[in-house]
């Protein structure tokens, strides 16, 4: 294999910098080791210390650089977005089946995405005709969900590390220009009211938006590989000679074919082992990777230069520290209820309809649907969905997408009521953002009847959804 170097000794000191150094004077090599040292040694002496130093200036963490509200974050991308989306429906079909081939296909088509208008979305169903559905809204959003997660989950271009996904080197992509198609479904899906693909590590973002390598902050929790993981963990946690020696070892398979890297690893010089081992398994080695998502892709609708103009807008990308599931307090606050007037003989019905219609959410919430429902016996489906429901899902089911979209809901999420006995399930008008509940004697009964029939509705998920 050919052996990748960082220190090439003759470009370094032409250009009077290093890559891992903060560019400024180097100083003369005589100055920087003994007299007695030969010419070569004296420069390769040079380079190790300068490697021990501190080796840039921090960037400025960007993630803290504005704070702006909620909000006002939604405020600028709708005003971005009302700027470079035209008004025209451009249209795409989808396979709920397929969703990252069939969207893929499309997005690769040139005159595709040189189109900037609305993309209005018909789904295929299982049967391979087109659903009967107008898309003025929730189709589209219902598609960047699963967008999103298939970008993730199912394209072969991203692998998972403790902190975020990151670009896996995926040569085919590269040739075939995916990372660049990524790139621009995430504009896209940000500017066209999906919900953000904020599942990113804040090391990708940071790149993304400054373009630089050498000063990224970088921790062993940046590598997705588990075994390489643990091995430069082991190395960074060392703390005598010994531990050192036996934690360097476990870095003997590829560590030679990195020229450059601190040799030998020493208690003084790990840190910077640690760390430019990281940026080259994790940034260098799949920058063509990283270049085509950012350069190619993310300037699709001129969100890259939104990024940069908003660093606070990389919530949109990152993955949070903590989950950042919707809590059943927000859907509840979303869904506002469109009563009847005061004094109708409907009112209190109504009333109490969202009542148990808000412990729903929070039963969800709290895991406790499948105790709530115990004295039913549900199909081994219902439990294993009931395990996997949250918030989200009804936020969903209501509006075709489980988080708010960068740009808000338009219009507003509501809760409407039909009073019929005949009819009992949720049922969910994606395009107007609303979600009906039958308001009769079955549903207000004090049993599980209507906590029954909303996990019914939600598992069967768009037949009982209405576009």
């Amino acid at each position: 294999m050919k052996l990748i170097s960082f220190s090439t000794i003759e470009t370094a000191l032409s250009l009077n910098r290093l890559p891992w150094i903060h560019p400024h004077p180097l100083m003369k090599v005589s100055q920087m080791s003994p007299i007695d040292i030969e010419e070569d040694e004296a420069i390769e002496e040079a380079i190790r210390r300068s490697l021990l130093e501190e080796s840039v200036q921090p960037l400025q963490d960007s993630r803290f650089a504005e704070s702006l509200s909620i909000e006002e974050m939604t405020g600028i991308v709708k005003a971005h977005s009302e700027r470079v989306v035209t008004e025209a429906n451009r249209p795409i079909y989808i396979s709920r089946g397929n969703v990252w081939t069939t969207a893929l296909r499309q997005f690769s088509r040139r005159k595709f995405t040189e189109c900037t208008d609305l993309l209005y979305v018909t789904f295929a169903s299982d049967e391979g005709t087109n659903e009967d559905g107008e898309d003025l809204g929730g189709p589209r959003r219902e598609f960047f969900r699963l967008l999103v997660k298939a970008i993730f989950k199912e394209s072969g271009a991203f692998e998972e590390s403790l902190n975020g996904f990151t670009p896996r080197m995926n040569i085919s992509h590269v040739q075939n220009g995916v990372y660049r198609t990524i790139g621009q479904m995430m504009s896209t899906i940000i500017v066209q009211g999906g919900e953000p693909s904020a599942l990113l590590s804040p090391l990708v973002v940071d790149y993304l938006l400054t373009g630089h390598i050498f000063q990224l902050k970088v921790t062993p929790d940046d590598v997705a590989d588990m075994e390489l993981r643990e091995a430069l963990k082991k190395v960074d946690q060392a703390l005598t000679t010994e531990e050192l020696e036996q934690a360097v070892e476990c870095c003997d398979s590829w560590r030679y074919q990195l020229e450059g890297l601190p040799n030998p690893v020493s208690m003084d010089n790990k840190d910077a082992f640690v760390q430019n081992a990281i940026l080259f398994h994790v940034v260098i080695q799949r920058q063509s990777c990283y270049d085509q998502l950012r350069v190619e892709g993310l300037k699709y609708y001129e969100v890259l230069p939104l990024l940069k103009e908003r660093p606070c807008l990389r919530v949109l990308l990152d993955m949070p520290e903590e989950p950042s599931d919707v809590p059943a307090d927000v859907v509840a606050t979303l869904l506002k209820p469109n009563y009847s007037v005061l004094g109708s003989n409907k009112r209190p019905r109504e009333e109490l309809m969202v009542v148990k219609f808000r412990e729903f959410l929070h039963c969800v919430q709290e895991k406790e649907l499948g105790e709530h429902l115990n004295g039913r016996n549900l199909t081994e489906a219902e439990n294993a969905f009931i395990l996997t429901l949250n918030p989200g899902h009804i936020l969903a089911f209501a509006t075709g997408s489980s988080k708010v979209p960068a740009i808000g809901f338009s219009p507003s999420p509501k809760l409407t009521f039909v009073h019929d006995d005949t009819k009992h399930l949720l049922i969910a008008h994606t395009c107007s953002n609303e979600l009906q509940i039958f308001v009769n004697r079955k549903n207000l009964a004090d049993d599980d009847e209507f906590d029954y029939n909303c996990l019914v509705a939600l598992m069967n998920g768009y037949i009982f959804s209405a576009v």
